[in-house]
């Protein structure tokens, strides 16, 4: 009995050590599910959406309002999020909601700021980011800029940078929106790739038209069928939310914009969101509407955005003709 035992134990060893060899081999060719696989999904990324929405401060239906906030972006899954008229209160409402947890907040210490303020949600780790406050301004008004590395496949260590703010209101601060407006694309003209969000409060009973240096491009307009009077963000006639104003404020306006310089982007697509109640949620989301924008990668073959039909170094107003006399005294 002890010869036979002896005679079969060196098969045993043998098939053991052919079995394990085969099984280290089969290890070394599978991809490990967090490393490599991961990287590639991240890279293979050629857009990057982005939504931008005044959520509005006013108590009013505030938790139902960001209910359906949340179903937008449920819905859009976007990359990046700049949001305007903050407060502590519905902040605390979106905390609560699934799909917060998957963005990285800017600026992250929200207890420096004031009763309402701006902030960035993106998908992507921030390098660096800063705020800015604006000069001479009455409400204190801040430009608020993240910037994004390798946020797309590219051969280059393309850098992405979203910008947001929001604007001096009415037309009595028309001259100041123009001069924040400007300082703002002064500052963020070093980049080769940036976009500047938010409630601009353009009017174009005050403003006319707003002309771009010539690198830049409003992101509506930059797309075949666009035009200033079909890209309301404003309407009065719409939007149950909006009090009745006199005659300092539109009735209906492309009050939110999208402020574009890009080297290797171009603009894909672009719509207004927010705008309708659905069966999901019975409310809007803000007196204001949304906008939400992809831009993605330009190819080797493709041109540049060939959009820039501007020749001014630097953004100004093309005000209308008698534009001060709307204005209140």
């Amino acid at each position: 009995m002890s010869l036979f035992r002896f005679s079969r134990s060196p098969l045993l060893v043998l098939s053991i050590l052919i079995i394990a060899v085969f099984g280290f081999r089969a290890f070394l060719s599978v991809p490990f599910r967090g490393g490599s696989s991961a990287v590639h999904k991240l890279g293979a990324r050629s857009e990057i959406s982005m939504l931008t929405f005044n959520i509005w401060f006013a108590a009013e239906k505030m938790e139902e309002r960001m209910v359906a906030l949340g179903k937008i972006v449920e819905n859009l899954e976007p990359d990046i999020l700049t949001f305007q008229e903050v407060t502590r209160d519905n902040l605390a409402l979106l905390r609560q909601q699934h799909w917060f947890a998957k963005y990285h907040l800017t600026p992250p210490d929200i207890t420096k700021e004031g009763r309402y303020f701006n902030i960035i949600l993106t998908v992507f780790p921030v390098d660096k980011w800063q705020v800015h406050p604006f000069k001479n301004s009455p409400l204190n008004r801040k430009l608020i800029t993240a910037e994004i590395k390798r946020p797309v496949s590219s051969s280059k260590n393309t850098r992405f940078v979203i910008s947001t703010t929001h604007l001096e209101h009415s037309g009595t601060f028309a001259k100041l929106r123009e001069e924040h407006l400007r300082e703002s694309l002064k500052l963020l003209s070093s980049y080769d790739n940036v976009c500047v969000m938010g409630d601009m409060n353009t009017e174009g009973q005050f403003d006319g038209d707003i002309v771009l240096p010539w690198q830049w491009v409003d992101a509506w307009l930059s797309l075949p069928g666009n035009t200033n009077s079909n890209g309301d963000t404003w309407d009065q006639s719409k939007n149950p939310f909006i009090r009745k104003h006199g005659g300092e404020s539109s009735k209906k306006d492309r009050l939110d914009r999208v402020f574009c310089k890009l080297r290797d982007f171009k603009v894909k697509e672009m719509k207004i969101v927010g705008n309708n109640r659905t069966v999901k949620s019975s409310v809007l989301p803000s007196d204001h509407f949304g906008l939400f924008t992809v831009v993605e990668i330009l190819a080797k073959t493709e041109g540049k955005h060939n959009k820039h039909s501007q020749t001014a170094s630097e953004v100004y107003f093309k005000r209308p003709p008698g534009w001060e006399k709307l204005i209140k005294q």
